[in-house]
């Protein structure tokens, strides 16, 4: 997965572990150096200039061997100090034996003088040793270097053959210590000491990693996981696109149908029983190592189907999977705490495609959900190419857009008894790169949930601020969606657009939409609009599922009530009952009432008789553009 965090112990891991294994590597190693080091001391350095020293006085012995032997040599006691003086410069703290040894008649090695500052051997004595490295340099006539290490010095022993009479008779030997190598040794062992140190650090760290991993994979999965109904959300699926786009999936949006009505019917605890259920529900119909689920709005699921679109059957089993889904959820009612609820689903599909990615795929799923809930819901609806049709005119909005060719026309507000304009409703148009007009019927459901939808509403801001600041007399009411005010962006783009003297000037109408899926948080989203400082009206109310609660919380400055009601209402006694009763309310609230759709005389009288004072219609007014003539 994909990870937005700062970089954890655990992504070092591999440095931690090549650092180790390096220093536990020159760890062993170090022996082997100490060795080769010594070795070439002793070979190139201390043997050397020891055995030099030696040969000079060996010279001289073998010298005067030649006249009396060495046996009778050694019973001069003036050679013996002679001997006893030139020894002095290899006698320090260092040695521990230096003599000579002479074979008898019978081969039997004997001390013929002895150096040593301890136990030292007398004239003649048998020198009993157990190995036979003096044997083996007097046999071969060569010079042998013996290592012998205790556990705190290494120690040479140097054996150097004496001739009498060019035969080999004796052995001189001396034994010593090599304090060089001490303090040598006592630097590699320091280094042995501070790569265990550092090894210990990086086994601990390589520890603190591991548990680090731990609880940051357990971190994520609460990270990446929606608490409620225990599947993926929405972070998870952004942050792992790149993943997604790698394999074939089927898109599948599930949309609980008339959730809203649900959560303001029975509670939000209710609804977050429905939530979770349906989760559960949808989960028993998918794979668990393949097909990933993922709560995409408060009532919307989106569902990736791993999927092999050269299959055969595919279709088929597309069309098979998103029954069973809908099947599923509403099979059995859904109890809580006593309540029954017959709970159904609207889904949109996007099958695979090679020319779509998983973005395109979860907007093409999505503008099939639509379709699903406007031929009735309760039904599953397939990307087909009619739509396909519908997201080409996308590409001509964002061209729009791009190009500065989104425009207002304004259809005035009047108020019914004096016949002046309190202000005028903004109602955004398109010009394609054809110059013909595109009204919002035609392309609005296309870019729904889009970011296109968003880049269209911050240009309809921009349009109608700078007509507010161009034209100082002049209100204007500006259309926005229940996704428009959810999205922090658009906000902060109208915080930063108008100053006091337009916010005062302009009203945001909010449209009665199911697409208000958390009350609380529309109400924080209602007061920081106040705050800006401009009003708050309730467009098309009376029309689906209007609700007088809500109306109390949001307390709007004005209820327009819905077309649909006011066009009927010379025919049709209820839509006259359903107006008196919005003005009642409005009235006791303090709110006041717009009438929409007023088309002839008739429909005015009515509208008056209700005690209506404000409306809008094409008999009153058509909307006009701004630049094509004056509208204030």
């Amino acid at each position: 997965m994909k990870r937005k965090e700062t970089k954890l112990l655990w992504d070092y891991l591999p440095v931690f572990l090549i650092l180790l294994g390096i220093l536990l590597s020159i760890y062993f190693i170090v022996p082997k150096i100490k060795a080769v080091i010594e070795d070439s001391i002793i070979k190139n350095a201390i043997v050397p200039t020891v055995s030099k020293g030696l040969d000079n006085i060996i010279t001289v012995i073998e010298k005067d061997a030649q006249r009396v032997g060495l046996k009778e040599l050694f019973k001069n006691e003036r050679f013996r100090e002679w001997l006893k003086d030139k020894m002095s410069i290899f006698l320090n703290d260092d040695v521990k034996y230096a003599y000579i040894l002479y074979f008898d008649k019978n081969g039997k090695l004997r001390y013929l003088a002895d150096f040593s500052k301890e136990e030292k051997a007398r004239y003649w004595q048998s020198y009993n040793a157990v190995d036979d490295t003096v044997y083996k340099a007097v046999k071969e006539n060569r010079t042998i270097v013996v290592k012998q290490r205790s556990y705190t010095d290494l120690w040479l022993t140097l054996i150097k053959p004496i001739k009498e009479n060019n035969q080999v008779k004796g052995a001189f030997v001396i034994d010593f210590s090599i304090s060089k190598l001490r303090e040598i040794q006592s630097i590699l062992d320091r280094i042995k000491e501070f790569i265990l140190i550092v090894s210990g650090f990086i086994i601990l760290s390589i520890i603190i990693s591991i548990y680090q991993f731990i609880r940051y994979r357990k971190n994520l999965s609460k990270m990446y996981t929606d608490p409620l109904t225990n599947v993926y959300n929405r972070l998870f699926m952004y942050e792992n696109l790149d993943l997604l786009k790698k394999y074939n999936y089927t898109t599948y949006i599930v949309d609980i149908d008339f959730f809203k009505r649900i959560n303001d019917t029975y509670g939000h605890d209710v609804g977050d029983a429905v939530l979770k259920e349906v989760a559960k529900r949808l989960k028993k119909c998918i794979r668990e190592d393949e097909d990933i689920i993922v709560r995409y709005g408060g009532e919307e699921f989106l569902i990736f189907v791993r999927s092999n679109p050269l299959s055969e059957n595919y279709k088929v089993d597309v069309i098979h999977l998103a029954s069973r889904l809908k099947n599923e959820v509403s099979r059995n009612v859904i109890e809580y705490n006593g309540i029954k609820i017959k709970v159904t689903v609207s889904i949109g599909v996007a099958v695979c495609r090679d020319d779509v990615d998983i973005e395109q795929a979860i907007k093409m799923a999505d503008m099939a959900l639509y379709k699903a809930k406007q031929n009735g819901r309760n039904r599953i609806e397939i990307y087909d190419k009619v739509l396909e049709a519908n997201d080409k005119s996308i590409s001509i909005i964002k061209e729009a857009i791009d190009n500065n060719n989104v425009i207002c026309w304004y259809q005035p507000i009047i108020n019914l008894k004096t016949g002046k304009v309190i202000k005028y409703e903004s109602l955004v148009r398109i010009i394609s790169s054809d110059g013909k007009l595109i009204y919002p019927h035609q392309f609005m459901n296309a870019i729904r949930r889009t970011y296109v939808h968003v880049d269209l509403t911050k240009k309809v801001i921009e349009y109608n601020v700078n007509v507010l600041r161009n034209n100082p007399k002049i209100s204007i009411s500006m259309n926005l969606s229940a996704l428009d005010i959810y999205n922090e962006d658009i906000l902060d783009y109208i915080d930063f657009l108008i100053d006091k003297n337009i916010s005062k000037r302009l009203t945001i109408e909010l449209l009665e939409s199911e697409d208000i899926e958390d009350y609380e948080f529309f109400k924080e989203k209602i007061s920081r609009i106040r705050e800006i400082g401009c009003s708050i009206a309730i467009d098309d109310f009376g029309s689906g599922y209007s609700n007088f609660t809500h109306i109390v919380e949001l307390n709007p400055d004005y209820i327009k009530i819905d077309g649909s009601i006011i066009k009927d209402i010379d025919i049709n006694p209820r839509s006259i009952a359903i107006v008196k009763a919005i003005k009642y309310f409005a009235d006791e609230l303090g709110i006041k009432v717009i009438a929409e759709y007023i088309h002839s005389a008739y429909i005015l009288r009515k509208v008056l008789e209700t005690g209506i004072i404000y409306g809008q219609g094409y008999f009153l007014k058509e909307p006009i553009p701004f630049k094509k003539r004056k509208i204030a």
